[in-house]
């Protein structure tokens, strides 16, 4: 059976201006707004940059949580906030993190092993499934050796033209920017 999957965009707002990002080929302000999380297996949090924002971020957590038991996994390249964000993966069923560029290697190096001695890269969400992963564009250059923690690693990865919404997914935006 497919399970049902909601990529939910939090808030436009990026730090970043990638060239290739996705979010271009989307009209943002005019996407439906979701009304329930219920119904749906997977919800992956996206933006924009989630991680602008994590105390926001943490109450969205707390809502999808409070409605349903689906897996919520966050999509961020912002890790230079290394306890925001060893605090959010512990109220998360996966992570993923995506290199860019070479400048996002030496602040994802550096929560990388802080989150590999914390508590809650070892005790995870108490979730059997709890998944790490870690997309790193040929920019970025990272080797794989410098890695602490245990991450899913795609490398090598190309900006896709026009990125269109995988199979069975469904884009919603977050009721409250």
């Amino acid at each position: 059976m497919e399970r049902k999957k909601l990529r939910l965009l939090l808030w436009d707002e990026c730090n970043r201006a990638c060239a290739g990002c996705c979010n271009k080929g989307f009209d943002l302000p005019n996407l439906p707004v979701c009304g329930s999380y219920k119904g749906y297996d997977l919800i992956m949090l996206t933006g924009g940059e989630p991680m602008l924002y994590p105390d926001r971020l943490k109450t969205v957590i707390g809502e999808i949580r409070g409605e349903t038991d689906a897996r919520i996994v966050l999509y961020t390249a912002k890790t230079d906030d290394a306890d925001a964000l060893i605090e959010i993966a512990g109220l998360l069923d996966g992570l993923t993190v995506t290199l860019h560029d070479p400048s996002d290697v030496k602040p994802f190096l550096a929560f990388d092993d802080r989150f590999a001695r914390h508590r809650i890269y070892h005790a995870g969400t108490n979730r059997k499934d709890q998944t790490f992963r870690l997309n790193v564009f040929s920019e970025a250059r990272i080797d794989p050796g410098e890695i602490t923690a245990k991450w899913n690693v795609k490398d090598n990865i190309k900006w896709i033209i026009d990125c269109p919404l995988p199979a069975g997914e469904v884009l919603m935006r977050h009721a409250k920017p």
